[in-house]
Order: C-alpha cells, then structure tokens, then sequence
C-alpha cells in the first residue's frame, strides 16, 4: 500500500464546504477516490506521498539513528498525548487520529505522513508494534517491544508514559553532552577562521612590504603565509576528503568489529570511558523497563543488542545467548570493559532478592549521574583549553604581522 494525499471538496443544502486535505493509505488513486466517493468528498486534487531514497543498508541505519535522536522530543510529546487519550477510553487507532489533527499547521510533514501510516497499518489489521517498526526513522525495536509488551498486558497507558519519560531523560543528558562540546567547537572553529582571514588578507601587504625593500621575510609569516593559503584554497576539499576517509574508517571498523571478537575488544578498550558509562546506563534502563512490561530476559537482551554501539553489541548478543542455555544474567555480562565487578555483584544481588529491575534501574541512575559528573568535568577542561588555543593560534598569527613591520623599523632607523 501506498500513501496518498488528496484534497476533496463536496456541498451539502446546495452549499459548498470547505475543502478537506488528509493522507490515506491505498493501493492505487482509483481506490483512494472511490473510498472518499463512499462518504460523499469528490476527490479534485490527488498525488502519491514522496518516496524515501534509497541508500545502503550502514547508511540508512546511521541515518535513521540521527533522525532518532534528532526527533527524541517529538517522541515524548506523541507518546505522552497517546498516554492522555487512551486513558480517558478512546481506541488506539483514534487517538493516533486526533494526535495527527491536531497543531496541523506547526507540526511537520514527516511527523504527520508518520501517524497516518501507523494509522493505517492498524486498520489494515498490523498490531500497534508491527505499524511501528515500519518506521525506523522513528521508533527503534525497545520502542516496538515494549507497546508490544504493554498492550498485551494490559497496561499499555503506563507503559507509554514511562517511555515519555525516558526519552525525556535521555535527551537531558544528551543535550548536556552536545553543550559541552559545542563551546569548544565555536572557539575553535573561531579561531580557525581568524588566522586564515589574517595570513590571507593582511599578512601578504606586510609581506609585499619587505620584498619592495629588498628585506627577507621573516620564515614565521612565510609559513603562517602559506598554511592560510593552503587552507583558503583547498580547505573544502581536505574537508570533503577526510569526512570520506572518516565515514569510510568506520563503517570498516564496523565490518571488522562483526567479524572478530579481537577487534571488538581494541574498539571497547579506545571507546572514550564517559561514552562506555552512558552506554552502560542506558542498557541498565532499557533492559529494566523491558523486564518491568513483560518482556523475557532473553528477548530483552537481544532487542537491546541491536541498539547498543557495536563493540557492546556483541558482549550484549553472547550474554543473550548464554542465558537461553542456562547461565545466568550476572555471570553472563563478565566484560569488565564494560561491566565492573561492582555492577555484577549488585546485579547478582537483585537476581536473588528477586528486585532485578528495581537493581538495574538503581544501578542506570546511578551511572547517569556518575556520567553527568563526567560531562561536567569534560566542559570544566574543554573551555579552558579552547580559549587557550585560541590565543595561541591567533598570538602566532599577530607575531606573524609584527615581526615584518620589526623590521622594517629596523631598516628605516
């Protein structure tokens, strides 16, 4: 089936009305107008919903995965009006409708071709979970196993406000993350920009300066000359290249990382420690809230496996398999590259008290602060050692400037 988007008019006491625009979901156009004939709309504009592009499989997964991240707060607030709807008793399948309707004009396309095809779905007979793993961009497979779990249970209005509330509380961190580093990124870029303006424009008039009277420039502007030069001309390009040679680096990393374990291990052992802490943490909740809406360990853990960075994915896939043979979850996760002695110890702990999701729960909070602190210290650090770049790289560049204009005082004395 395809979307389409039409716009319909029809009259009513030999009054027109105003016309009505929407999406549905079809086979063909023939069967979008006979559709809306049946409930009296004459169909006078009609046309096919864009297309995705079509990219490579590591593409479209990196890509989807930013569009996750980028849409955390749409998610919040859809989960969140779904959650309001369906516990004042309206079906699922109406209140995706109201929530499509309403703020029409301010919310996005994509936002909106999104619910009317998670609508649709439905009333073609998809479950609530199946309508949404065609949605990648949107939901990731915690998101599908979890509505899955909470509508069969029972408790599908609990469920979803409490992954509003999750993704409200992942998105905080990130957005500190993102904060920290983009001040230091400012000033860098800044300062970058400065010194090239500077050996570009004002560096060659000092320079023709000197070679008029015969005086040798000095080798500082010469190199700070041609740095700037090189950059002005070719900075596009050398930007093209290594952003190239990056995304090429690793989706090879990430083909060598599936194919050995040793590879895996050096990537786990490179990955930043606030990075492995953050990625801990949301596994620690992922797999508590999974537990919590009646998900089994072991297709929690695979489900989680596949959202988790790479080099934790397969120390997550192998624990999953273990499990289905009858080990046991703490001994499961012995890498203690990314689980510590400690989080086994207490996670062995909540097993036998039976509070396995109330433990990890614990255990994810107590990492998220553990790596808000780290964060803090990060920007702590960064700030100081951009502002102390930048006054290196420009001092250079002003020493640059003032070494000709030395001497050409020295020659006119």
């Amino acid at each position: 089936m395809e979307l389409w988007r039409y716009t319909a008019v029809r009259s009513e006491a030999g009054q027109a009305l105003a016309p009505r625009r929407g999406e549905l979901m079809a086979e063909s156009a023939v069967e979008v107008r006979a559709s809306l004939r049946r409930i009296g709309w004459q169909v006078v504009e009609l046309r096919r919903a864009r297309k995705p592009i079509a990219i490579p499989i590591h593409l479209r997964q990196a890509f989807n995965h930013h569009l996750r991240r980028r849409r955390r707060d749409q998610r919040a607030e859809i989960f969140e009006g779904l959650c309001s709807l369906l516990e004042s008793g309206l079906p699922l399948v109406e209140c995706l409708e109201v929530i499509g309707e309403e703020r029409q004009r301010l919310s996005g396309r994509a936002r909106r071709q999104m619910l009317v095809e998670w609508r649709e779905a439905m009333r073609s007979g998809a479950s609530p979970a199946q309508a949404m793993s065609n949605h990648p961009s949107w939901f990731d497979s915690i998101d599908c196993a979890m509505v899955e779990s909470g509508q069969h249970g029972g408790m599908l209005p609990g469920v979803l406000k409490h992954m509003a509330e999750r993704e409200v509380r992942v998105g905080q961190l990130g957005h500190q993350l993102v904060a920290a580093l983009t001040y230091p990124a400012i000033i860098t870029v800044a300062a970058v920009g400065v010194a090239v303006f500077l050996s570009v424009k004002t560096l060659p008039d000092l320079a023709n300066l000197l070679t008029t009277a015969k005086i040798e420039v000095p080798a500082l502007t010469r190199w700070i000359m041609a740095g700037g030069q090189l950059a002005a001309q070719w900075g596009a390009v050398l930007l093209a290249v290594a952003t190239v040679l990056t995304a090429g680096g690793v989706v090879a990393l990430h083909s060598a990382i599936q194919r050995s374990p040793r590879v895996a291990r050096f990537a786990a052992a490179g990955t930043p420690r606030v990075l492995r802490t953050w990625a801990v943490s949301r596994f620690a909740q992922n797999l508590a809230d999974l537990l919590r809406a009646g998900v089994p360990a072991v297709e929690a853990m695979r489900v989680l496996s596949t959202t988790l960075p790479i080099a934790l994915n397969g120390v997550v896939t192998n624990a999953a398999n273990e499990i289905e043979s009858g080990g046991d979850l703490a001994q499961a996760l012995d890498d203690p590259l990314w689980f510590s002695a400690q989080f086994r110890r207490l996670l062995h702990s909540g097993q036998a008290a039976g509070e396995l999701e109330a433990t990890l729960e614990r255990m994810a909070l107590r990492d998220e602060r553990r790596t808000e602190r780290q964060i803090n210290r990060l920007a702590t650090l960064l700030e100081p050692a951009a502002i102390v770049a930048l006054a290196t790289l420009v001092g250079t560049v002003v020493l640059a400037a003032v070494l000709p204009l030395t001497r050409l005082q020295e020659v006119i004395r």
